[in-house]
């Protein structure tokens, strides 16, 4: 044993004094060699000339050495090896974003939001100025105009609205009223405008309703706000993350709510496939069902039976009573974008991101054997936007998306098309009110208007509501159908009279 130690001896590892020394060693040899090579005497001078020189030379690289190595042993205290973290953070302003002016959220003065925070060496921020706009208080009304508005929704701005004791990044809170009308307002205008910050720009989300009780449930980021139109106050919020201790960077990002026909269960599907139902009564959360692998974009009720569609194509039926929640499954082409129950509960209608209009019967199947659509329709774009009439239960209309852009009436019974309307933009929403026998369509670039229709005897434009500066992505109905609830993509919400 002790040959085999004094054989593999010379091989031992080097310490990293041991090679720095060396390295310094080297570097002396070499520094040596090139100062004799270029900073040579005549022979016929003694050394006493040339020593001096060459001693000033190693005095000055072994100082430098030295000094390198105490860097490297102890650092600095301002670098990030003994800060740990501790400096305050730094991050890069776009150079586009510092030559325009961002609206600011108070009061419609802009100023240039610098998100770059505030750093404890001044001689960074000579060159970086900021307009310090007083906040208005909560209770202040305030008229909303081109300069008021902006995209909360876009992370790089950095509107998100933290709860749970972080700090608010919003001026506004969820639901808060920007604007009031008189008490003589104007038909052609909103009756009431409300902050909906962090609202998704998602053409194939569900993230509104409003239920049978007269609350409205809205998805902003990774919770839902419950308001109450009537008194106009905000209810409570709603967290469907896995746990209550969890960050909010672990919550799971809402894509669709759905009320249930008695506006006592309000299910939330999840983009990370989660389908979550909760007593907002007693604010407590039933049951969590895991049965999809991908997100959830669309949700419908049909008495005790909760039914979603995901992104692969998949319609899974849960009854939550049950130990097994989950009673039947339905396969379609395509992704699940928009998915709605007949006002009977007879007949089921999905929409696929394919073009395609599937109307299935109420027959659910099993979890394991599924059965064809009854009927199949198709148009040229998504099929997102789409509503049953309640009045004549055979009739359904669908919006077309941005290539398309054709309102159609279709008879389920026949499977074809009655009427349509060419509405030369996007359908982004479509909603039927029983008590003025119309239909309501919100509608993208390029006006981003609210057009009212006249079904019979053929679909007739009325009139359009002007308000938004983004698209109107979602519509809601009061259960009297007399106001009208539109989210837009600038992060407003108009309550209108029908």
């Amino acid at each position: 044993m002790d040959w085999k130690l004094n054989r593999y001896s010379r091989f031992k590892v080097k310490t990293e004094d041991t090679v720095l020394w060396e390295n310094i060693t080297r570097r002396l040899l070499v520094d040596f060699r090139t100062k004799r090579r270029h900073c040579s005497v005549p022979t016929s001078q003694k050394t006493s000339t040339e020593a001096p020189h060459l001693s000033s030379s190693y005095k000055r690289f072994k100082s430098r050495m030295v000094t390198r190595r105490l860097s490297a042993e102890q650092p600095l205290a301002s670098s990030p090896m003994v800060a740990r973290g501790r400096h305050s953070p730094c991050r890069e302003v776009d150079t586009v974003c510092q030559r325009l002016s961002l609206d600011s959220p108070s009061g419609g003065a802009a100023r240039t939001k610098l998100t770059q925070e505030q750093s404890t060496e001044t001689s960074l921020q000579d060159t970086v100025t900021e307009a310090v706009v007083s906040d208005l208080p909560q209770h202040v009304v305030r008229p909303v105009t081109a300069s008021t508005t902006y995209r909360r929704n876009v992370p790089k701005q950095d509107w998100v609205w933290s709860v749970s004791g972080e700090q608010d990044r919003c001026s506004e809170k969820p639901f808060s009223v920007m604007y009031m009308a008189p008490s003589t307002p104007d038909q052609s205008k909103p009756q009431l405008t409300l902050a909906l910050p962090s609202l998704q720009d998602d053409y194939y989300s569900h993230p509104l309703d409003w239920s049978s009780s007269g609350i409205v449930a809205m998805a902003l980021g990774c919770d839902v706000f419950l308001w109450k139109a009537d008194t106009p106050t905000l209810q409570g919020c709603i967290h469907p993350r896995a746990a209550p201790s969890l960050p909010l960077s672990l919550s799971h990002s809402v894509s669709s709510v759905s009320w249930s026909r008695d506006g006592c269960t309000l299910g939330i599907g999840t983009k990370e496939g989660d389908v979550q139902l909760w007593d907002v009564e007693k604010r407590t959360r039933l049951r969590t069902i895991t049965s999809h692998l991908s997100g959830v974009g669309a949700l419908s009720w049909n008495q005790h039976v909760l039914s979603s569609g995901s992104v692969l194509g998949l319609i899974h039926h849960h009854d939550y009573r049950l130990d097994t929640p989950t009673v039947g499954v339905f396969q379609q082409q395509g992704a699940v974008c928009g998915l709605e129950w007949a006002p009977q509960g007879d007949w089921l209608a999905s929409g696929s991101i394919d073009g395609l209009l599937n109307i299935w019967t109420n027959d659910l199947g099993s979890k394991t054997k599924t059965h064809p659509p009854a009927r199949t329709m198709t148009q040229p774009s998504a099929v997102k936007a789409m509503a049953w009439c309640p009045w004549q239960k055979e009739l359904i209309a669908t919006g077309g998306g941005q290539s398309d852009g054709v309102l159609r009436i279709w008879n389920n019974q026949s499977g074809t098309c009655v009427d349509s309307a060419q509405t030369n933009s996007q359908v982004c929403s479509v909603v039927w009110s029983e008590e003025r026998k119309a239909l309501f369509t919100g509608h993208g670039l390029p006006h981003h208007h609210i057009t009212c229709w006249s079904p019979s005897p053929s679909l007739e434009e009325t009139y359009q509501l002007h308000g938004h500066i983004g698209r109107v992505l979602h519509l809601a109905l009061s259960p009297n159908g007399t106001k009208l609830l539109s989210a837009g993509a600038d992060c407003l919400g108009h309550v209108w009279n029908t």
